[in-house]
C-alpha cells in the first residue's frame, strides 16, 4: 500500500487524533485503496467564516490518478473546534475524499458536480446536495466509532 499521511499545524495532541482519525476512516471506508496521498492541514480559519473544513481534489499529474480516480487530496481542518467536532469534521471530510476516490462525485468544468450518474447544479442549497447529505448522515455514526476505539488516547 502506498499511503502517504502529513499533518501540519495543530498541536501535538490535533496531530495525534487526526492521524489515528484517517487511519479508523481509510479502514472503515476505503479498506481495498492501496494508493492515497493526503495532506492535512490543521490551522485557523478567517474569523466569521462558517466554513471549519474543506477537501480538495489536489490531483494534477497522471501519477496522481488511478485510472480516472484521483488519489491526492487537501484536507484543511479549523484548530479551533473541540475534540468531537475536531473528529466530526475529520470524518466528514473524509467521506467527500472517499466520494472523489470511487468515483461518486466529480467536479465538471463548468461549476457543477457530477454525483453518481447526473449532474448537479451547483445552485443547488449547500444541504440539499447529496454528497454533503451523504456526509452529514454518516458522519456522527463514525465519530462515535472512532471515538471508541481512540478512547484510551483521550482519557
Amino acid at each position: 500500500m502506498s499511503l502517504v499521511l502529513r499533518v501540519t499545524g495543530g498541536n501535538k495532541f490535533q496531530k495525534s487524533i487526526c492521524n489515528d482519525t484517517i487511519q479508523f476512516a481509510i479502514n472503515r471506508l476505503l479498506p481495498n485503496i492501496r494508493k492515497l496521498d493526503v495532506n492535512i492541514q490543521i490551522k485557523k480559519f478567517k474569523d466569521g467564516d462558517d466554513c471549519i473544513g474543506y477537501c480538495l481534489d489536489d490531483s494534477s499529474d497522471p501519477v496522481d490518478y488511478v485510472g480516472k480516480s484521483p488519489r491526492r487530496f487537501v484536507i484543511e481542518i479549523s484548530n479551533a473546534l473541540n475534540l468531537t467536532e475536531f473528529i466530526r469534521c475529520i470524518l466528514h471530510e473524509f467521506i467527500h475524499l472517499k466520494q472523489y476516490v470511487l468515483g461518486e462525485m466529480e467536479e465538471l468544468g463548468d461549476g457543477s458536480t457530477r454525483w453518481k450518474s447526473r449532474a448537479c447544479s451547483r445552485k443547488m442549497k449547500y444541504h440539499d446536495t447529496p454528497w454533503e447529505k451523504e456526509a452529514y448522515r454518516l458522519e456522527s455514526r463514525l465519530m462515535w466509532e472512532a471515538l471508541e476505539i481512540q478512547e484510551f488516547k483521550i482519557g
